[in-house]
Protein backbone atom coordinates (compact mmCIF):
# COMPACT_ATOMS: atom_id res chain seq x y z
CA UNK A 1 0.00 0.00 0.00
CA UNK A 2 1.17 3.41 -1.40
CA UNK A 3 2.15 5.67 1.75
CA UNK A 4 0.13 8.34 0.10
CA UNK A 5 -3.01 6.50 -0.10
CA UNK A 6 -6.12 7.19 1.95
CA UNK A 7 -6.64 4.09 3.69
CA UNK A 8 -2.61 4.75 5.26
CA UNK A 9 -3.41 8.39 5.78
CA UNK A 10 -6.25 7.89 7.93
CA UNK A 11 -4.86 5.02 9.88
CA UNK A 12 -1.85 7.74 10.50
CA UNK A 13 -4.11 10.25 11.38
CA UNK A 14 -8.05 9.33 11.66
CA UNK A 15 -9.02 12.27 12.32
CA UNK A 16 -8.76 13.05 8.64
CA UNK A 17 -11.84 11.24 8.14
CA UNK A 18 -13.44 13.56 9.48
CA UNK A 19 -13.43 16.12 6.70
CA UNK A 20 -13.61 16.39 3.04
CA UNK A 21 -11.10 17.10 0.65
CA UNK A 22 -13.00 20.63 -0.32
CA UNK A 23 -12.88 21.01 4.23
CA UNK A 24 -9.31 20.69 4.38
CA UNK A 25 -8.28 22.59 1.45
CA UNK A 26 -10.63 25.47 3.03
CA UNK A 27 -8.49 25.39 6.26
CA UNK A 28 -4.72 25.41 4.74
CA UNK A 29 -6.00 28.16 1.58
CA UNK A 30 -7.16 30.58 4.79
CA UNK A 31 -4.29 29.58 6.93
CA UNK A 32 -1.73 30.43 4.21
CA UNK A 33 -3.85 33.72 3.45
CA UNK A 34 -2.95 34.18 7.40
CA UNK A 35 0.66 33.42 6.94
CA UNK A 36 1.21 35.90 3.64
CA UNK A 37 -0.08 38.73 5.27
CA UNK A 38 1.99 38.39 8.67
CA UNK A 39 5.25 37.99 6.43
CA UNK A 40 4.57 41.55 4.45
CA UNK A 41 3.86 42.95 7.70
CA UNK A 42 7.33 41.98 8.49
CA UNK A 43 6.66 39.46 11.65
CA UNK A 44 7.78 36.17 11.89
CA UNK A 45 5.68 33.54 10.90
CA UNK A 46 5.68 30.22 12.67
CA UNK A 47 4.32 26.88 10.84
CA UNK A 48 2.74 24.99 13.43
CA UNK A 49 5.93 23.93 15.63
CA UNK A 50 7.36 22.87 12.35
CA UNK A 51 9.55 25.42 11.35
CA UNK A 52 9.28 29.48 10.70
CA UNK A 53 9.46 31.66 7.87
CA UNK A 54 10.64 35.61 8.16
CA UNK A 55 11.66 38.76 6.00
CA UNK A 56 15.22 39.81 6.02
CA UNK A 57 17.42 41.57 3.89
CA UNK A 58 20.24 40.25 1.63
CA UNK A 59 22.40 41.90 -0.86
CA UNK A 60 22.26 39.84 -4.22
CA UNK A 61 24.28 40.10 -7.20
CA UNK A 62 22.99 39.22 -11.10
CA UNK A 63 23.30 40.76 -14.21
CA UNK A 64 26.74 41.92 -15.18
CA UNK A 65 28.18 41.84 -11.40
CA UNK A 66 25.20 44.16 -10.47
CA UNK A 67 24.65 44.66 -6.40
CA UNK A 68 21.52 45.42 -4.89
CA UNK A 69 19.93 44.66 -1.41
CA UNK A 70 16.63 44.02 -0.94
CA UNK A 71 14.43 42.22 1.57
CA UNK A 72 13.18 38.34 1.12
CA UNK A 73 11.35 35.91 2.65
CA UNK A 74 13.31 33.16 4.21
CA UNK A 75 12.42 29.41 5.49
CA UNK A 76 13.64 28.05 8.35
CA UNK A 77 13.11 24.15 9.37
CA UNK A 78 13.44 23.62 13.14
CA UNK A 79 16.61 21.49 14.20
CA UNK A 80 14.50 18.79 16.19
CA UNK A 81 13.82 18.15 12.75
CA UNK A 82 16.19 15.92 11.19
CA UNK A 83 14.90 14.74 7.84
CA UNK A 84 15.00 10.98 7.19
CA UNK A 85 15.67 10.39 11.18
CA UNK A 86 13.27 9.16 14.11
CA UNK A 87 11.19 12.33 15.92
CA UNK A 88 11.32 12.74 19.45
CA UNK A 89 8.35 10.50 21.01
CA UNK A 90 6.82 13.77 22.71
CA UNK A 91 7.77 16.97 21.20
CA UNK A 92 6.03 19.31 23.15
CA UNK A 93 5.04 22.76 21.42
CA UNK A 94 7.18 26.15 22.76
CA UNK A 95 4.80 28.70 24.28
CA UNK A 96 5.44 30.83 21.35
CA UNK A 97 4.31 28.63 18.58
CA UNK A 98 1.04 28.08 21.03
CA UNK A 99 0.08 31.60 20.74
CA UNK A 100 1.17 31.98 17.57
CA UNK A 101 -1.15 28.61 16.38
CA UNK A 102 -4.36 30.55 19.12
CA UNK A 103 -3.91 33.71 16.75
CA UNK A 104 -4.09 31.81 13.18
CA UNK A 105 -6.90 29.34 14.67
CA UNK A 106 -9.12 32.26 15.48
CA UNK A 107 -8.55 34.48 12.43
CA UNK A 108 -9.19 31.18 10.37
CA UNK A 109 -12.43 30.35 12.12
CA UNK A 110 -13.89 33.48 11.61
CA UNK A 111 -12.73 33.70 8.14
CA UNK A 112 -14.71 30.69 7.14
CA UNK A 113 -17.33 30.68 9.62
CA UNK A 114 -16.33 27.83 11.28
CA UNK A 115 -15.85 26.58 14.86
CA UNK A 116 -12.16 26.79 15.98
CA UNK A 117 -11.92 23.31 17.21
CA UNK A 118 -12.56 21.98 13.76
CA UNK A 119 -9.81 24.70 12.33
CA UNK A 120 -7.26 23.08 15.12
CA UNK A 121 -8.37 19.32 14.39
CA UNK A 122 -7.86 19.83 11.26
CA UNK A 123 -4.88 21.41 10.87
CA UNK A 124 -3.41 18.70 13.41
CA UNK A 125 -4.41 15.95 11.92
CA UNK A 126 -2.64 17.36 8.49
CA UNK A 127 0.40 18.38 10.46
CA UNK A 128 0.41 15.34 11.87
CA UNK A 129 1.09 13.42 8.46
CA UNK A 130 3.29 15.97 7.21
CA UNK A 131 5.91 15.75 10.29
CA UNK A 132 5.57 11.97 9.86
CA UNK A 133 6.50 12.17 5.62
CA UNK A 134 9.01 14.62 6.94
CA UNK A 135 11.16 12.65 9.39
CA UNK A 136 11.02 9.10 7.10
CA UNK A 137 12.78 11.30 4.51
CA UNK A 138 9.43 11.27 1.82
CA UNK A 139 9.25 12.85 -1.27
CA UNK A 140 6.41 15.33 -0.92
CA UNK A 141 5.10 19.21 -1.96
CA UNK A 142 3.09 21.22 0.92
CA UNK A 143 1.91 24.22 -0.91
CA UNK A 144 0.67 27.21 1.07
CA UNK A 145 -1.03 28.87 -0.97
CA UNK A 146 0.00 32.30 -2.41
CA UNK A 147 3.15 31.98 0.03
CA UNK A 148 5.35 29.02 -1.48
CA UNK A 149 5.77 25.20 -1.80
CA UNK A 150 8.06 23.68 0.94
CA UNK A 151 9.01 20.42 -0.65
CA UNK A 152 10.95 17.21 0.05
CA UNK A 153 13.11 15.59 -2.12
CA UNK A 154 15.42 12.40 -0.85
CA UNK A 155 15.32 14.09 2.43
CA UNK A 156 16.28 17.45 1.08
CA UNK A 157 13.76 20.21 2.29
CA UNK A 158 13.21 23.83 0.46
CA UNK A 159 10.93 26.32 0.16
CA UNK A 160 9.97 27.73 -3.12
CA UNK A 161 8.70 30.65 -2.92
CA UNK A 162 5.75 31.93 -4.87
CA UNK A 163 6.79 34.54 -7.67
CA UNK A 164 4.02 36.98 -6.95
CA UNK A 165 5.12 36.75 -2.79
CA UNK A 166 8.69 38.19 -4.40
CA UNK A 167 7.26 40.99 -6.06
CA UNK A 168 4.84 41.98 -3.31
CA UNK A 169 8.21 42.07 -1.13
CA UNK A 170 9.94 44.04 -2.68
CA UNK A 171 8.15 46.00 -5.30
CA UNK A 172 10.86 46.84 -7.64
CA UNK A 173 11.06 43.83 -9.01
CA UNK A 174 14.61 42.86 -8.57
CA UNK A 175 14.43 40.34 -6.16
CA UNK A 176 12.19 38.25 -7.90
CA UNK A 177 13.96 39.14 -11.43
CA UNK A 178 17.56 37.87 -9.83
CA UNK A 179 15.76 34.78 -8.12
CA UNK A 180 14.43 34.20 -12.18
CA UNK A 181 17.88 34.81 -13.54
CA UNK A 182 20.38 33.88 -11.10
CA UNK A 183 21.02 29.79 -11.81
CA UNK A 184 21.80 29.07 -7.83
CA UNK A 185 19.05 31.15 -6.42
CA UNK A 186 15.99 29.58 -9.47
CA UNK A 187 15.27 26.23 -7.43
CA UNK A 188 13.99 28.28 -4.70
CA UNK A 189 11.13 30.63 -6.82
CA UNK A 190 7.95 29.20 -8.56
CA UNK A 191 7.87 31.00 -11.50
CA UNK A 192 4.07 32.60 -12.67
CA UNK A 193 5.02 30.29 -15.78
CA UNK A 194 5.74 27.10 -14.19
CA UNK A 195 3.65 24.34 -14.44
CA UNK A 196 5.19 21.24 -13.48
CA UNK A 197 5.91 19.51 -10.65
CA UNK A 198 9.81 20.48 -9.64
CA UNK A 199 12.18 17.63 -9.65
CA UNK A 200 9.42 15.17 -9.81
CA UNK A 201 11.09 11.78 -8.63
CA UNK A 202 10.22 8.21 -10.71
CA UNK A 203 7.82 7.07 -7.12
CA UNK A 204 5.72 10.73 -7.72
CA UNK A 205 5.37 13.41 -4.81
CA UNK A 206 2.53 13.62 -2.91
CA UNK A 207 1.19 17.19 -2.37
CA UNK A 208 -0.45 17.92 0.89
CA UNK A 209 -2.48 19.69 1.95
CA UNK A 210 -5.51 17.11 1.20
Amino acid sequence: MEWFSSDFLHALSPELADFTKDDIAKIWESVSECYRQELLLKKTVRLMGVGSMHITENTFWYGNLESFKAERPVFNLDKVFLVGKKLPNEKRSQPEDLEAAEVIYTEVALRLHVPKEKVLKCIEATVKVFVWALSKGKNFDFVFKNVGILLCREGRVTMRFFENLLREVDKTGKLANAFLQTPRLRPLIVARTERTVFQMPPGGVFVFPQ
